[in-house]
């Protein structure tokens, strides 16, 4: 029964289905019994081996459906080195672990075996596949080194294990993990029988101080004095000075002296200082507390990690709404499109402040200090790709409300179609296919960007041009390809969801050209060939190949293609003279990237020229009055027509219907739309807000109130005094607490407290509060890496005396200055031991040669399979062939036996046996011809066989049919066989029947008796 479940293994053949083996039985016994009666007919011999043959198609027939296996074991070895790369491993000591690698890498002769390479931060990342042993294995971790996650290391190592190797893992760490559990991942380890052998990289810092935390309150009133309190751990006594800034200017913490900060004495274990803290402004206040080392006595310092002197914490002053009010960076004075919307906000007394987008605030922190921002006619390219992203993280997860202006460089004409923030808009900003506008065509042109993660940057910046492109127009890529020569890598072609561009730019190898030439005339040849408004050509380089010919120049500027350049980190000013060349030749324009600190921007380059090709997606033409949409709205609450208008961006409706479009234009665009994005609102107005398009409602009596409600409508509601947020840490997570009043003062209870928290990453999770006691509601947020997690929730409780609701939004901070690797004083070996001791593996001592990773001991060899049922069938095919000419040709075996051992024995003979054999035949002849020559009368028919001639005749010494000697010239008539000249047979009379009977029945006698001889003797 065993083989009916299991493999069932007979020598190096494996049946994986064994039951088919059970015909094997049932056919012998058939074959056998009804053998008996088909095979009747047969010799004893052939009815023998044709039973055999039949047996034996029986087995291979079976075998084959069994599925059989060739099983080898192998003896190669696979090992994968686990590196820590987390901030807690010092640099020295991570090349340390390159080192080390390198050298157990050279020391295994055994070219068969296999090595890979999985670094560990934050993240696990696969450096290196387990491959031969014939190339330098390269590292470089690309992911965050804020955190140590070894047992995502483990787990990805064992996701990348050979099955044609025994396998082992080498982790070098410090045994400080920040996240994951390494003794359950040693678990899986024990579970595949994969030992782990440990490299503990050990270190103590035995004087070291850490500032642990800086506590103040969540939310606070403004004039409200608060108490700030900072939490100071030091592993011995030392001297240093604290300084404590808020919102970036510094606290006084020493009136009596010249410095800022404080001198404090700190005694081993905890130390706690209490500050207060007078809010003079509304807000988020921001904390920042920085302990410095000086020397104690003795001159010593008693620190020695820098990250993990600081820390942050973010206090909310509540005020009246505020709203930020964003213009284009390049006026210097704010023009006639924001002036009037400034005026009409502050007769609203709606508090507005007024910036320009390169002033904007630069963290999600910050902008939360405002309860609306409105963009007037910003283009994306003024906001970097976090900036977008803090922007629909503060409307989404934070609540703040967002209110986008049109005009000629806002929505889908501006860039922003495929920008973070498009998803957080009512409106889709790449309008249907049905609106025939004209589109552009755009080709990049990629060179070789020797920079800092050059092809990283490269295919970043690529395909945010792409995104930039609505999907009606036309891209493509060219680049050179080293010995291929320069190529289409994407063929120009409509953009469309823009999924088969991406996956070419994936493919970019950036070749190093030697001549701008063959590219451009192959970009200006697709240029030229499509029908497009306009056509444009982005060329990124370092500026060292050859410019195209006068003559190409002249063929751009005729087919009114324009060529703009983005020279990126040249050899020389030559090389950006000469791009800079191509771009005046062509009505482009240059940029420059010379250092690390421009890499920043070169992404708003590329979407910046992305602009100047994408399809029109303005409507300008005789002023109208948009159709007001029949839908109760409270921003449009006592108006009842607005005033004409002559232009607008087009785009298009939500599919998802969960946006009100309150105004409709020309073709029933979207102009006015509205609706709630997670925790906030958004407005969206695709005209502009005063001149260009709308001169007629700067004097259109309703213009204030249109304006105000909107406003008003997407702010976020106005925090409460009366709540008292409060933060804990606990591990990876975070406590909030909310201790809520009502405005009596009396306790809030059955308050419902929903909300977002929005977390350095872009990440955001949710957040709900329970009640835990008389108006106090407590809820746990992750809150693991080093940042910022801002909270932000609104409530909404019955009112004590039963009338009504009281509503509300509650915000709060939670800061992690550092990560938690610089908390971690010292290593963790025993972890690391226990690992190595649950796993089978050892304890290695650092000295390659001498640890012997690739030792066979304890590992687990796998046994290679190989499919081998076609090997089974066919020879069971031929076998069957076999049996069926047994049994249907008559083969006499004995005969073919006999006739075997006969060519055996002659096959022994030598040749001098054979050509004596040839030469007395040859003589026989000869002797038979030389008789007949003798007596011709007596010419009968004898057998030659039975003559026994003595020796050759002089006649006959040649060949037979040579004549004697002197008897060929004598004939003078014909000659007949053997040299005598012709003679007529004489008449003789015929003999009598009965005689000739006789002797034709005597010759026949003769003939089979002569026969019969011929086979005995044989």
């Amino acid at each position: 029964m065993m083989g009916l479940l299991g493999a069932v293994n007979v020598g190096p053949v494996q049946f994986d289905t064994p039951i088919w083996l059970w015909l094997i039985p049932v056919g012998w016994a058939w074959c056998i019994w009804f053998g008996r009666s088909s095979l009747s007919g047969l010799g004893t011999l052939t009815r023998r081996v044709a039973l055999v043959v039949r047996l034996l198609v029986i087995v291979l027939i079976a075998g084959a459906m069994a599925e059989p296996q060739w099983k080898k074991q192998s003896r190669d070895v696979a090992v994968t080195f686990i590196l820590d790369a987390s901030r807690s491993i010092p640099l020295q000591w991570q090349k340390d672990q390159e080192r080390y690698v390198e050298e157990a890498r050279k020391g295994n002769d055994k070219a068969e075996d296999h090595l890979g390479v999985v670094t560990v931060g934050a993240e696990a990342y696969v450096q290196s596949l387990p491959s031969k042993l014939n190339q330098r294995v390269e590292r470089q971790y690309i992911g965050s080194d804020q955190g140590t996650n070894l047992a995502g290391g483990v787990r990805l190592a064992l996701a990348i294990k050979r099955e044609d190797a025994g396998y082992r893992l080498v982790l070098i760490s410090d045994g400080n993990e920040t996240a994951g559990s390494l003794l359950a991942a040693a678990e899986a380890a024990k579970a595949a029988k994969v030992p782990i052998d440990v490299l503990p990289v050990k270190y103590a810092f035995d004087q070291e101080v850490v500032v642990d935390q800086l506590v103040a309150p969540s939310t606070a009133r403004m004039g409200e004095t608060i108490g700030v309190r900072v939490v100071i751990d030091a592993t011995q006594p030392a001297v240093g000075r604290l300084n404590l800034l808020m919102n970036g200017d510094p606290v006084d913490l020493d009136p009596d002296s010249d410095s800022m900060g404080q001198v404090v004495e700190l005694k081993r274990g905890r130390n706690s200082f209490a500050i207060p803290v007078t809010v003079t402004r509304a807000g988020p206040q921001v904390f920042k507390a920085v302990f410095e080392a000086l020397p104690g006595p003795g001159g010593r310092i008693a620190d020695s990690i820098r990250e993990n002197n600081e820390a942050l914490t973010v206090t909310f002053a509540s005020s009246e709404g505020r709203v930020l009010v964003v213009f284009d960076p390049s006026e210097e004075q704010p023009s006639d499109a924001v002036l009037p919307l400034l005026a009409a906000l502050e007769e609203s007394k709606i508090a507005a402040e007024l910036v320009s987008a390169d002033q904007m605030p630069k963290s999600l922190t910050e902008l939360n200090g405002y309860d609306a921002i409105i963009l007037v006619n910003q283009p994306a390219y003024n906001f970097s790709q976090q900036s977008q992203e803090e922007l629909r993280q503060y409307v989404h997860d934070t609540g703040g409300g967002l209110v986008m202006l049109g005009g000629p460089e806002s929505f889908g004409a501006g860039g922003w179609i495929g920008s973070p923030l498009e998803s957080a808009l009512p409106i889709k900003l790449d309008p249907p296919q049905k609106r025939q506008m004209p589109r552009g065509a755009l080709v990049v042109i990629s060179h070789s960007i020797e920079m800092p993660n050059g092809v990283s940057w490269g295919k970043k910046t690529a395909t945010a041009a792409v995104d930039a492109l609505s999907r009606l127009d036309l891209a493509g890529l060219v680049e050179y390809q080293g010995g291929a020569g320069t190529a289409w890598v994407h063929p120009l072609s409509e953009v469309g969801d823009g999924s088969a561009i991406k996956r070419s730019i994936n493919n970019l190898v950036f070749g190093d050209m030697l001549d701008y030439g063959p590219a451009v005339q192959m970009a200006m040849q697709g240029l030229a060939g499509v029908d497009a408004g306009t056509k444009h050509i982005i060329l990124i380089s370092d500026g060292d190949a050859q410019l195209p010919s006068t003559r190409q120049f002249q063929q751009l500027r005729k087919e009114r293609i324009t060529i703009s350049t983005v020279g990126v980190f040249p050899h020389g000013p030559g090389d950006l003279a000469r791009l800079k060349q191509i771009s005046q030749q062509t009505g482009g324009r240059h940029y420059e990237v010379v250092d690390n600190a421009g890499l920043g921007q070169i992404v708003q380059i590329f979407v910046k020229e992305a602009q100047t090709v994408k399809r029109s997606l303005i409507w300008e033409g005789d002023p109208f009055i948009p159709s007001i949409t029949p839908i109760p709205s409270e921003t449009m609450r006592g108006i009842s027509s607005v005033a004409p208008l002559s232009g607008y961006v087009v785009a298009a409706d939500r599919e998802s219907g969960l946006a009100l479009v309150l105004l409709r234009g020309k073709e029933n665009d979207p102009i006015l739309a509205i609706w709630q994005h997670g925790l906030g609102r958004v407005v969206t107005y695709t005209s502009d807000a005063t001149t260009r398009w709308n001169p007629a409602w700067i004097g259109w009596p309703g213009f204030r109130a249109f304006w105000e409600q909107h406003v008003r409508w997407a702010m976020r509601p106005s925090g409460s005094g009366t709540m008292r947020v409060s933060t804990e840490k606990v591990g990876d997570k975070t406590r909030v607490r909310v201790d809520a009043l009502d405005p009596a003062g009396e306790r809030l209870n059955f308050a419902k407290f929903k909300g977002r928290v929005a977390g350095p990453g872009g990440e955001g999770q949710d957040v709900e509060l329970v009640q835990v006691g008389p108006g106090v509601y407590e809820g746990m947020i992750d809150t693991k890496g080093a940042g910022t997690y801002v909270v932000s929730m609104r409530y909404a409780a019955p009112r004590s005396d039963g009338e009504g609701v009281v509503e509300g939004t509650v915000q709060a901070a939670v800061t992690k200055p550092f990560a938690d690797e610089f908390r971690a004083l010292t290593d963790n070996a025993p972890l690391l031991q226990q690992v190595a001791a649950m796993t089978g593996g050892k304890v290695l001592s650092g000295a390659p040669a001498d640890d012997a990773v690739w030792r066979r001991e304890g590992i687990t060899f796998p046994v290679a399979t190989t499919p081998i049922w076609l090997i089974f069938a066919l020879a069971g095919i031929g076998t069957f062939l076999l049996d069926v000419g047994v049994r249907r040709v008559r083969i006499d075996i004995p005969g073919m036996a006999r006739a075997m051992k006969r060519a055996m024995k002659g096959g022994k003979q030598k040749a001098g046996q054979q050509m004596d054999a040839l030469r007395a035949a040859r003589e026989a002849a000869q002797r038979a011809m030389t008789e007949r020559a003798k007596a011709p009368e007596a010419r009968e028919v004898e057998p030659a066989v039975s003559q026994k001639l003595e020796g050759p005749s002089a006649a006959t010494a040649k060949v037979k049919f040579e004549a004697p000697k002197g008897r060929a010239g004598a004939a003078t008539g014909p000659v007949a066989l053997g040299g005598e000249p012709e003679k007529k047979p004489e008449k003789k009379p015929a003999p009598k029947a009965e005689e000739s009977n006789e002797e034709g029945m005597s010759r026949l006698m003769k003939a089979k008796k002569r026969a019969q001889e011929d086979m005995k003797d044989e």
